[in-house]
C-alpha cells in the first residue's frame, strides 16, 4: 500500500504542475493578447501631402493596426467624413486648417505616433505676383518696368548670382532689382563652381569637410548682408544652382543632404527665415535620397526649387522634366511641400539669336506654343497656393530670349506677355 500510496501523490504533484503550467501558459497568451491590442495605430503615408486652407482635401491614410471606429486629426483638429477601409487603409476628409500638421489616427488602442511621413501642409493662400524671368534686369533690351508692369517681377540669375561669402555692394546688379522693383532670387553658389553641370571635387557634400563649413558660413555671411542692407524687402534665396549636376556621381541627393543639414541649423541661428530658403528639387528620387542620408531634413526643410525644362505636359526622365513632374516629386516631400518655386523653365527658338543654347529644334512658333502650354499646366498649382512663384528662361539669353536688342518682343515674349497680362 505504501507504494502505491507514493505513486498516487507523485500523479498528483505531477498534475498540479501540470495545471499550474497550463495556467501559466494561458495568462502568457492572454497578456500576449492585451499588448497586441494595446498597441497603438501607426501612420505610414498619406497621400495627397498638402491641400487649401479651407480644408475639404479626401486625405488616403495608409499604416497599420486601424481599428473599426478610428477617428483622425489634423493637429488638434478632427477630420471628417473618416472611413476605414482596412487595418492598413483609411480614408478623410481635412478640416480647415494652416501651416503643416501631424495626420493621426486613434483607436480603442491608442493614437498613432507623429512621424515625418504623416505631416500635411495646408497651401497658403495664392501669391500675388507669381511670375518673372531669368535675366528679367537686362536694361539693354529696354526699360525693366516692362515685365515688372505685367505683374511678372520675380528676377534669378546673372548680376544678382553670388559666391558663398560675397557681400553686396552699392550699385550692384541686386540694389537694380530692388531699386526697380523686383524680387530677387538669389543663388548662392559654392567657390570653384563653373557651371558646365559635371561632377567636380569642388562640391562642398562631404560631411564635416573644411570645405562644407566655408560654404556654409559663407552662405550665411551673404545671405544675412543681404537681408540687412535691404530691410523689409521679399528676397528668395537658393543654396546652389543645380546641384544635382556636381555631385559625385551625378544625382547624388546624399552628398547635397550633407550641405543642407549643416546650412539651415546655422541659418537659424543667423535668424535667416528658413521659409525663404528653396532648396534644389529634382527627379530621380533625389528628395527620397536627401531624407534618408539626413533624417532630419524631413521635418526641417521649408522650401524647395525645381527646374523641370521638358515636354509642356506631362512628366519624363524619372519625373525630372516637364511642368507635370511637380506634383509627382512634392509627393515625396514630407517638408516644404507647400512652398515651391520654378525657377528655371521655357523653350528655345532656333531663330531667334541664331538658336544659341538650343538642343531641340523648335520653331519660334513651337516654342511659342510650348510656352503657352506649360504656363497653363502651370497655373493651376499657382491658384492651389504650393507653387509660389513661375520663372521663365530667359529675358536676354540666345534662343531662349523674350525681346531682342532694342526691345522687339520674340515670339516667345509675345506668349510670355500675353499669359502674364491674363493672370495679372
Amino acid at each position: 500500500m505504501t507504494g502505491v500510496w507514493r505513486r498516487s501523490i507523485g500523479a498528483r504533484r505531477r498534475m498540479r504542475a501540470a495545471a499550474l503550467a497550463s495556467t501559466c501558459c494561458l495568462a502568457a497568451t492572454l497578456a500576449t493578447s492585451a499588448t497586441a491590442l494595446a498597441t497603438p495605430p501607426a501612420v505610414t503615408a498619406i497621400a495627397p501631402n498638402n491641400g487649401p486652407a479651407a480644408g475639404g482635401t479626401s486625405v488616403a491614410v495608409t499604416g497599420s493596426g486601424f481599428l473599426p471606429g478610428s477617428t483622425v486629426e489634423l493637429g488638434t483638429t478632427s477630420a471628417t467624413h473618416v472611413s476605414v477601409n482596412s487595418s492598413t487603409s483609411i480614408t478623410a476628409t481635412s478640416p480647415a486648417g494652416g501651416g503643416t500638421v501631424d495626420v493621426r489616427v486613434t483607436d480603442a488602442s491608442g493614437t498613432s505616433p507623429a512621424v515625418p511621413a504623416d505631416q500635411f501642409g495646408y497651401d497658403p493662400a495664392p501669391s500675388a505676383p507669381w511670375l518673372g524671368l531669368n535675366g528679367n534686369n537686362s536694361t539693354f533690351l529696354g526699360p525693366v518696368k516692362t515685365f515688372v508692369e505685367l505683374g511678372a517681377p520675380y528676377d534669378r540669375g546673372g548680376p544678382i548670382e553670388f559666391v558663398a561669402g560675397q557681400l553686396p555692394e552699392p550699385g550692384d546688379g541686386l540694389a537694380a532689382d530692388i531699386a526697380n522693383g523686383m524680387i530677387p532670387v538669389v543663388a548662392i553658389e559654392f567657390k570653384g563652381y563653373k557651371g558646365k553641370f559635371k561632377s567636380t571635387r569642388r562640391f562642398p557634400g562631404e560631411p564635416g569637410s573644411r570645405k562644407l563649413q566655408k560654404y556654409v558660413n559663407g552662405f550665411v555671411e551673404t545671405a544675412s548682408a543681404i537681408l540687412a542692407a535691404y530691410p523689409g524687402k521679399t528676397i528668395l534665396f537658393e543654396p546652389m544652382n543645380e546641384p544635382w549636376g556636381y555631385t559625385t556621381p551625378q544625382y547624388n541627393g546624399a552628398a547635397y543632404a550633407n550641405v543642407i543639414a549643416a546650412l539651415l541649423p546655422a541659418a537659424t541661428e543667423a535668424h535667416i527665415p528658413l521659409s525663404s530658403i528653396y532648396v534644389a528639387a529634382t527627379g530621380k528620387h533625389w528628395v527620397k535620397e536627401m531624407y534618408a542620408d539626413q533624417p532630419g531634413l524631413q521635418t526641417e526643410i521649408q522650401g524647395w526649387y525645381l527646374h523641370p525644362y521638358g515636354p509642356p505636359s506631362g512628366s519624363t526622365d524619372e519625373n525630372s522634366r516637364g511642368i507635370q513632374s511637380l506634383p509627382i516629386v512634392q509627393a515625396e516631400m514630407t517638408s516644404g511641400q507647400n512652398n515651391i518655386i520654378v525657377s528655371e523653365v521655357g523653350y528655345c527658338a532656333q531663330e531667334v539669336n541664331k538658336g544659341k543654347g538650343c538642343s531641340e529644334v523648335e520653331t519660334g512658333a513651337q516654342a511659342a506654343a510650348n510656352l503657352t502650354a506649360m504656363l497653363d499646366n502651370a497655373l493651376p498649382y499657382h491658384q492651389a497656393g504650393w507653387l509660389r512663384a513661375l520663372l521663365v528662361y530667359s529675358r536676354n539669353d540666345g534662343g531662349w530670349a523674350m525681346q531682342l536688342p532694342g526691345g522687339a518682343f520674340t515670339k516667345l515674349g509675345e506668349a510670355f506677355k500675353a499669359f502674364a497680362k491674363a493672370s495679372h
